[in-house]
């Protein structure tokens, strides 16, 4: 195909995950109607959806944190409603705590029980515990809170408390270590990190802590502890600031029907503002094309049919013949490999390699349980990290009763199959460990030790194993600098920009503000251009 046989779009969007999404209607927002590519044959990347019982669930990530208003705007807008999980909140499943201090833990708790307060054995039963009213990321606001007091034990908690006492430079100097294993162990202590934070965080970023920068994963909260004096005091700062903005609502949150409404919802709106989205086409090559005074578009990208790698989380492959696309504004919100490609043809090298996460598997699972009526574990559960040289008692890190937690899907369940019908999604897969090998029998089993609940292979209605390989990175400081200054390199070319969760950071919430930003900045004066609306040629 000749140049002037190439396609002209208003813009180019590479990439159809969350981010590319995002970035392609903040650009329709903007006037334009931008061609959307994606190699893999659907869009929304770690946010997919499937039916499992004839009921369409999120498959990868559910929610999302309420932290800026990037996400909740967009949802808004997009006429969808933004709400926050039911059932009562979610639990840790702790080990017992040291023999020195039991904290005054009594009673019954699953999968053991410790009925007096004798010396605690670290291979003794596990206790499920609350997850905190009052804290961020694990991180108490009140140590001395009698919820935080049972998961930390009377010694924990008043290391914990002693952050009021520390200057507010300790930890949040320039000289201090940025990853956040290092920040909450300097102002609260190891009980803080190992029996609240590193079994939170690792849920949520199947990453540990010290793997994290602090900045990224907690935007602002070392700021404001060195404003404020103490990690304490920042904590209850921004909650306070976050419950004002959002009327007191928990701070996960999704749009009601499940978060691919919200992708679904992206990609019809669009199109129905004249974009296009193709799937199952990638972007093989990036050159320069022109420039603006010349009246030529400044990139050209040669685009192609993809089929299948040789696995599913390998990159599509090339499989027909290539055309090629021209435009002013292009945006590589794809992931790290594919946009490192296409960034050499732009004269941008880059040897940010970005980090492989831990490979992550999720069992789902729909069952006739009536023992699962009284919501055994609330909404779910986090399983902390074995000690090294322990080993915890299920090989499950988490437990979602996804019925319960998004009373839609126990609705659409009861309408389909009748009372009694749960929905639950185990994750298995922690760093360091192989790719995790699970079968029916062994998710049988986890349920059962987490929930008290035996359930018969025969009451099982459906299941579906579904795996996210190296989907997750863990992004430290010296990553995120680097990253940051990747994107700052690519925005000084005219008319390019870099977006997507290997440089945004972890998170839904961080990703699509980073991909809005990116995609308005590039829009720029769009207005003017109101002649060039729709043209492709």
């Amino acid at each position: 195909m000749s140049a002037a046989e190439a396609e002209t779009w208003d813009a180019i969007v590479v990439g159809g995950g969350i981010a590319g999404l995002a970035a392609a209607w903040e650009l329709t927002r903007a006037g334009l109607r931008p061609l959307l590519v994606e190699a893999r044959g659907y869009t929304g990347g770690l946010v997919a959806g499937a039916r499992i019982a004839g009921v369409r669930m999120d498959l990868g990530a559910e929610g999302f944190v309420l932290r800026g208003r990037a996400v909740s705007e967009a949802a808004e807008a997009l006429g969808l409603e933004v709400v926050g999980p039911s059932g009562g909140g979610a639990r840790l499943l702790l080990p017992p705590l040291p023999d020195d201090d039991d904290g005054g833990a009594t009673g019954p708790g699953r999968p053991g029980h410790r009925g007096d307060r004798g010396t605690a054995d670290p291979d003794g039963p596990w206790r499920l515990h609350r997850i905190p009213r009052d804290c961020l990321l694990g991180i108490p606001a009140d140590p001395t809170a009698p919820d935080v007091v049972e998961i930390l034990g009377e010694a924990g908690a008043r290391r914990a408390a002693a952050d009021t006492d520390l200057p507010g430079r300790a930890g949040t100097g320039p000289d201090a270590a940025a990853d956040l294993a290092s920040f909450i162990t300097a102002r609260m202590g190891p009980a803080v990190l190992d029996r609240l934070v590193r079994p939170i965080v690792a849920g949520i970023h199947a990453a540990d802590p010290g793997a994290l920068a602090a900045d990224t994963v907690a935007p602002g909260l070392r700021e404001a502890t060195a404003h404020l004096g103490s990690l304490r005091a920042a904590v209850g700062e921004l909650l306070r600031r976050r419950r004002a903005r959002w009327g007191g609502r928990s701070m996960d949150a999704t749009t009601r029907g499940g978060l691919v409404r919200l992708t679904d919802a992206l990609r019809d709106a669009i199109e129905a503002d004249g974009g296009s989205v193709r799937t199952r086409t990638g972007a093989q090559s990036l050159r320069p094309a022109g420039s603006a005074g010349d009246g030529a578009a400044r990139w050209e990208l040669t685009l192609a049919p993809t089929g299948r790698g040789p696995t599913p989380s390998d990159e599509p492959v090339a499989v027909g013949p290539a055309q090629r696309v021209r435009t002013d504004r292009l945006i590589l919100a794809c992931s790290a490999g594919p946009a490192r490609r296409l960034l050499a043809g732009a004269g941008v090298e880059t040897d940010l390699s970005a980090p492989v996460g831990s490979p992550i598997a999720r069992f789902m699972l729909i069952v006739r349980a009536p023992g699962l009526a009284g919501a055994p574990v609330g909404s779910g559960l986090l399983v902390a990290p074995p000690a090294p040289g322990r080993r915890a008692p299920v090989r499950a890190k988490a437990l979602s009763h996804l019925s319960v937690k998004w009373p839609w899907i126990g609705r659409e369940l009861r309408a389909r199959h009748g009372e009694d019908v749960h929905a639950l999604r185990l994750s298995y897969g922690r760093p360091g460990e192989p790719r995790p090998e699970v079968t029916l029998g062994d998710a049988l089993a986890d349920v059962e030790a987490l929930t008290g609940v035996r359930i018969a292979p025969d009451d099982v209605i459906d299941h579906m194993l579904v795996r996210w390989d190296g989907t997750l990175p863990p992004v430290d400081a010296a990553y995120r600098e680097r990253a940051a200054a990747l994107v700052e390199r690519v925005e000084s070319l005219p008319g390019l920009a870099l977006t997507g969760a290997w440089v945004a950071g972890t998170g839904i919430a961080a990703v699509v503000e980073h991909a809005r930003s990116r995609a308005g900045r590039l829009a720029g004066g769009a207005g003017d251009d109101a002649d060039r609306k729709g043209r492709c040629s």
